[in-house]
């Protein structure tokens, strides 16, 4: 080889050292460096995933994008946060969120239940870069992303269950759509639809169920039907109130102002509407009872139990 042959060999490998420099220089800047690749790790993935694969937003709205009301509303989720962290002793609002996710049941938020599942175990079996991604995007929500301090919590996230998880099979045969004509035929003492929405068809009595068999299991559900009060979603508390005639009542408060109350109660099968002058009210009290009927399970055969459950399953 020549010498100027050597020469341009040398120029070669001295530009492509110093873009592979550059290269592990801006790596470092974002906090991707060590290794530590953030992939498809950014706010604008994790919202898509927020509203779509992880099934968030089954229980949460943000302000005013979506109308569930299971979990709490995420609006300024990350100032929130840190507040928490600080009466917590934690050292940031990252850890709380990240804590939050991993073992959701670890830090409930007053008023509401354990019902927010694992999203990395089925049925919804998030991978751990979609649950950083999700992580980024709540950053955005009342403060600034920060994907370098983020990528620190890597390891502690678990990745997806790769266990096989057995598809639940009711004890009889039926199957969803069986269990739709059920929930919605009025003809029934008992007709779900008059209470719950789902994908749009039935009434908001109670919470809506769309997409509610991307985040809970067949127990779960069956749980609700045969106890309902065991629990019961935030905002869907009873309410009893008694009349300075000492009429008591038992409801949902569908709305309230200064001059009424409007309470909406079940009566054998059938959600009506009370309207209650305000000076006409002696006590009013938080129950810690559903207005969904406790014998529903009497109330249904077998198969129409299990159809229905099936098709709760079936809402993905």
């Amino acid at each position: 080889m020549n010498k100027s042959m050597l020469k341009i060999t040398a120029f070669g490998i001295a530009v492509i050292g110093f873009y592979i420099y550059i290269t592990m220089y801006v790596a470092g800047l974002s906090g991707t460096g060590s290794g530590e690749s953030a992939g498809g790790v950014s706010p604008e993935a994790g919202e898509k995933i927020f509203w779509g694969d992880g099934q968030c937003s089954t229980c949460h709205k943000i302000g005013t994008s979506g109308s569930a009301t299971r979990g709490p509303d995420q609006e300024g989720l990350a100032s929130r946060a840190e507040e928490r962290a600080k009466e917590l002793g934690m050292a940031s609002g990252l850890d709380y969120l990240v804590e939050s996710i991993v073992d959701p049941d670890k830090y409930i938020v007053k008023g509401y239940d354990k019902i927010m599942p694992r999203v990395y175990d089925p049925p919804i079996m998030l991978s751990r870069e979609k649950i950083l991604a999700v992580l980024a995007f709540l950053q955005t929500l009342g403060g600034e992303p920060d994907i370098g301090a983020l990528m620190k919590y890597k390891d502690k996230i678990p990745e997806a269950s790769k266990k096989k998880v057995k598809p639940w099979v009711p004890p009889i045969v039926v199957d969803a759509a069986e269990g739709e004509k059920v929930f919605f035929d009025e003809t029934r003492p008992v007709t779900c639809g008059k209470c719950h929405v789902v994908n749009g068809k039935g009434k908001k009595v109670g919470p809506e169920l769309t997409g509610i068999g991307a985040i809970q299991t067949a127990e779960y559900f069956i749980e609700s039907i045969l106890k309902p009060s065991a629990k019961i979603v935030k905002g869907y508390e009873t309410m009893y109130v008694i009349t300075t005639d000492g009429i008591p009542y038992n409801g949902l408060i569908k709305s309230e102002t200064e001059d009424e109350l409007v309470l909406l109660k079940e009566e054998s099968g059938e959600i009506e509407e009370v309207v209650i002058p305000k000076p006409e009210i002696a006590e009013m009290k938080k129950q810690e009872v559903s207005i969904m009927p406790g014998n529903i399970g009497e109330l249904l055969s077998v198969r129409d139990f299990y159809g229905i459950v099936s098709f709760l399953q079936s809402l993905k």
